[in-house]
């Protein structure tokens, strides 16, 4: 039973609205007390006294794996997650509120089938949803999408809720602990297993059991699209035959090729509701690639259509990766092959494909589908920006130019006048960097009206990867970028105070720019809207660190290990500095626990960290063997080898320190350390 409007939860929030009920607790639109006027999203587990005990460690665990799933995820298509407690004797979390309707609800209100052209752009948003939590690590698989769950904003931007059954992808399990979610939405192996085609699951024929994984996702999207075009909800388990949908939908668009009549999003759907997840786009970026080649005026549609043609499709929804480090999905920064956190900011990385352009990475496979054909903009000289010792101004105006050296971009015909045109292939050059071209389509987007916030916030990080891409040619050029990042993110802010992204961006520009004390202001707002991010605590640990405030950056480390004891960054960090702090003993225990942490057993900074612990401890064996381990997961770091020439040093294997100091002047010939070691030698 809900409870009665008014009632106020953990003295902070009061009920105004009951969003939704069910048999397991009940969402409510609350009010923060303490600012009128701003809302939250408040989730309650109610248990029933009547309730088993089976059933409630089961329901339990759902909720805790749902607040350990949300915590991490940071995206303009999630609602933001910010803190869970308990109160009488039930479960609670809170989340960022979402107004608006969600898909269902505007299908029953409409009593038809919904436009398709905004269907297809509401969906091409889903996949950007899906190709973020699908790239995390391990994968997060939805496995409950659905019109329901889909928040439609009345900006007319879409928004996915309920992760209440999400799970992660376990690569070892055959098949899903649970089968839960909408029957009329599930994939088949979601639903138990695969049999072959035209054959039905029977006790004699069980099928192949079969993992739930990032697949499933894109057949529930299939799915979706099915409901919203046609009115009516698809048969479970059952791929639409040809010329169904247009069948219930006369309206849908169509075009002539050779003979034949088709329709390009009924072929999308076809697609992606496969039986088999081998013949499905393989990622949502195939599948949004396909969203967008459907939408009128492209003219590629005949071109893309020869790729999604039913039933020879399993080979073409493969999608560029690239093959030379991991891009993180928060600041931007080309991490190392394998890593699972970031070096830079210390989020969880992208795992999932990533549009690239060629030129910029080796390939590890080709887009067999038709490219689409992106009308960039012509972006005038970049001209340097002086820089000045304050803090960017956050005033709503048209953004300036980019101050910084001038880029060639491929000329084409003038961009759409619309703005939702212009912040999606703003989107499209950004994700492909082309930073500059990206800033002037994400500009074109504001123009036409009052900036929005997911507007500027992406136009900051246009500015901002821009200028990390500038840093080893020309610094003052990328400072005057990151002066612009930070400003956007700062308008950002304005426009959405409760924004925590936008917050924590410009606290990694200030941080970027030495602007110490505007990068702890920011991160401390995003602090108070997520206290439980770890992310945060890691980055005011290391500002703490960087003004030497030693004990200070030893309190955030330790509130982050709290939330996550096995954060390998955060135990690295905190090595280093008990080792500054003359705490050699604390050091080698910190240090040994990120060399063995999960989900990053491997990290080699750990292993190279932990022997200098015991190289300042004096134990030159221990030292050469966490040595050791750093220099197999990363063959090519001269430091390692100018400690390990150090260590053999010390126990007077000269042959051996002689073969490490020619490794490390091999690869650093101005390594200090080995040409120390060289001279005494």
């Amino acid at each position: 039973m809900a409870l009665p409007l008014g009632t106020v939860l953990n003295g902070k929030f009061k009920i105004v609205q009951v969003i939704g009920e069910g048999g397991m607790g009940t969402v409510y639109k609350v009010e923060m007390v303490n600012k009128p006027g701003y809302y939250r999203a408040i989730k309650e587990l109610l248990l029933n006294p009547n309730t088993s005990e089976i059933d409630r460690k089961s329901a339990i665990e759902r909720f805790n794996k749902e607040i350990d799933l949300l915590q991490n995820l940071k995206h303009p298509r999630i609602p933001t997650f910010f803190d869970d407690f308990g109160e009488r004797g039930n479960h609670y979390f809170v989340m960022e509120f979402v107004p608006g309707k969600s898909l269902d609800r505007v299908l029953e209100e409409s009593n038809r089938p919904l436009d398709e052209d905004d269907v297809i752009r509401w969906m091409m948003q889903v996949c950007e949803a899906l190709s973020y939590i699908h790239s995390q690590n391990p994968p997060i698989i939805l496995r409950d999408l659905k019109p329901a769950n889909v928040m439609l904003m009345p900006n007319g931007e879409v928004q996915l809720i309920d992760f209440g059954i999400a799970r992660r992808f376990d690569p070892n399990k055959r098949s899903n602990t649970e089968n839960l979610g909408t029957i009329s939405y599930a994939s088949p192996e979601h639903l138990g297993s695969l049999t072959a085609p035209g054959q039905k699951r029977s006790p004699q024929n069980p099928g192949r059991l079969v993992q739930t994984d990032a697949r499933s996702d894109i057949y529930s999207l299939g799915a979706t699209m099915y409901h919203l075009l046609t009115n009516y909800e698809p048969d479970p388990i059952q791929t639409p035959p040809m010329g169904s949908i247009l069948a219930k939908n006369p309206r849908l668009r169509t075009i002539r090729t050779g003979n034949l009549v088709i329709c390009p999003i009924e072929q999308v759907i076809i697609k992606a509701m496969q039986q088999n997840p081998a013949m499905r786009f393989q990622n949502a970026d195939a599948m949004r690639t396909a969203l967008q080649q459907c939408l009128p005026g492209n003219n590629n549609m005949n071109a893309a259509l020869s790729t999604m043609q039913i039933p020879a499709m399993s080979a073409n929804a493969t999608i560029v990766v690239p093959a030379n480090g991991l891009i993180c999905p928060k600041c931007g920064f080309q991490n190392r092959p394998g890593a699972k956190f970031c070096k830079r900011d210390g989020q969880p990385l992208t795992q999932g494909a990533t549009m690239v352009p060629p030129a910029q990475g080796r390939l590890q496979s080709v887009v067999r589908s038709a490219p689409l054909q992106a009308r960039p903009v012509v972006p005038q000289p970049i001209r340097a920006r002086p820089i000045t010792a304050t803090p960017p101004r956050a005033t709503i105006s048209t953004p300036q130019p980019i101050r910084a050296r001038p880029v060639t971009v491929t000329p084409g015909s003038a961009p759409p006048p619309d703005a939702l045109a212009a912040y999606r292939l703003g989107l499209q050059q950004l994700n492909s960097k082309n930073y500059t071209a990206a800033i002037q389509q994400f500009k074109l987007a504001q123009a036409s009206g009052k900036p929005s916030y997911d507007t500027l916030y992406n136009l900051g990080r246009a500015y901002r990867q821009y200028a990390q891409s500038l840093q080893a040619r020309d610094p003052r050029a990328s400072q005057d970028n990151m002066r612009m990042a930070a400003e956007q993110f700062e308008l950002a802010t304005r426009i959405k105070p409760d924004g925590f992204n936008a917050y924590f961006q410009v606290g990694m520009c200030y941080r970027e720019l030495k602007l110490y004390a505007q990068a702890e202001k920011a991160f401390k707002s995003a602090l108070q809207l997520a206290p439980k991010d770890v992310g945060t605590l890691y980055q005011l640990g290391m500002i703490a660190e960087d003004q030497q405030s030693k004990r200070q950056a030893e309190a955030y480390f330790l509130e982050g290990l709290k939330i996550s004891p096995d954060h390998a960054l955060i135990l690295i960090a905190l090595g280093r500095l008990y080792l500054d702090m003359d705490r050699t003993n604390d050091a080698i225990d910190t240090l040994r626990h990120a060399s063995q942490s999960q989900p990053e057993p491997s990290l080699p900074e750990a292993w190279y960290a932990l022997g200098r612990a015991h190289m300042k401890a004096r134990q030159w064996k221990f030292a050469l063997s966490a040595l050791e381990q750093s220099r197999q997961r990363d063959p090519d770091a001269a430091d390692t080898y100018s400690a390990m020439a150090s260590c053999y040093q010390k126990i007077n294997k000269k042959e051996d320190a002689r073969k490490m100091l020619s490794e490390a002047l091999r690869r650093d010939p101005n390594n200090l350390e080995a040409l120390r070691v060289q001279k005494q030698l």
